[in-house]
């Protein structure tokens, strides 16, 4: 969740983690959806979206995605409903959802932020993205669900020239695994990502590098593996972590 205005993925567990954590999603006009891995996408909170449910809904939620990954939303939309598909204007207008394609490595302004999705390295299907986000003077890079980074996106970066207060990494496989192409990252390609970010100057100064989407490969617990990867210039998150950037 991103201020409270935003998310990155409308994931099957949103609705039990903001009760956990006290946080309203009524505010959230905004989705940044990665893929359609069903981790990552639960349709029903979109059909419920619907009168049909009772429900009210607070606005229009703008669902940015790759092309691939909005056809892959609509077809489960069309598959479990009667409503339509969310690319005609009245299952648009009954939903309140306004969907927004994203090429790899174009920017658009997506509601109160400036985006650019990344192509990530996951699976044999396209369409997967990373997300960097702004707003104002501050932004975070969210990659997860990608093996090592390609060097396509390292030089974008670079010419980007955008400054991170954070940057979020995949973290599936743990110590003494080797990241798998087209799937995720281990922790000694975690440990290379986060010191070419700051060798880059990509990094602030007072930025950090966390690693997430965690499994039980290879990983510690939480404070043994976040005291493992202090030492290694990244650190581990957790649910309820809450990042807060000053100007």
């Amino acid at each position: 969740m991103i201020n409270d205005d935003s998310l990155v993925d409308i994931g099957p567990d949103i609705a039990s983690a903001s009760f956990e954590y006290g946080l309203s999603l009524a505010g959230i006009g905004l989705c940044l959806q990665t893929h359609p891995h069903e981790d990552h996408l639960d349709t029903g909170y979109i059909i419920s979206r619907h009168a049909d449910y009772g429900t009210v809904v607070s606005g229009d939620l703008l669902l940015v995605g790759s092309g691939e990954t909005l056809n892959a939303v609509d077809e489960m939309v069309r598959s479990t409903s009667e409503y339509g598909s969310i690319f005609d204007p009245g299952p648009q207008s009954a939903l309140r959802l306004k969907p927004m394609s994203l090429a790899p490595f174009e920017t658009c302004t997506a509601g109160n932020y400036r985006v650019t999705g990344y192509p990530a390295n996951h699976g044999f299907d396209q369409g997967y993205l990373l997300y960097a986000i702004e707003q104002g003077n501050h932004a975070v890079f969210y990659g997860t669900d990608t093996s090592v980074l390609s060097e396509e996106v390292w030089d974008h970066l670079r010419r980007q020239r955008t400054r991170y207060d954070a940057v979020l990494l995949d973290h599936t496989y743990g110590i003494g695994f080797d990241s798998r192409p087209g799937d995720h990252l281990a922790s000694r390609d975690v440990i290379a990502h986060a010191g070419r970010f700051r060798e880059s100057g990509l990094l602030k100064e007072n930025g950090t590098v966390y690693a997430t989407h965690l499994s039980h490969e290879g990983n510690l617990e939480h404070d043994e593996l976040d005291e493992y990867a202090r030492e290694h210039g990244y650190r581990v998150a957790y649910d309820g972590l809450k990042l807060r950037f000053e100007d």
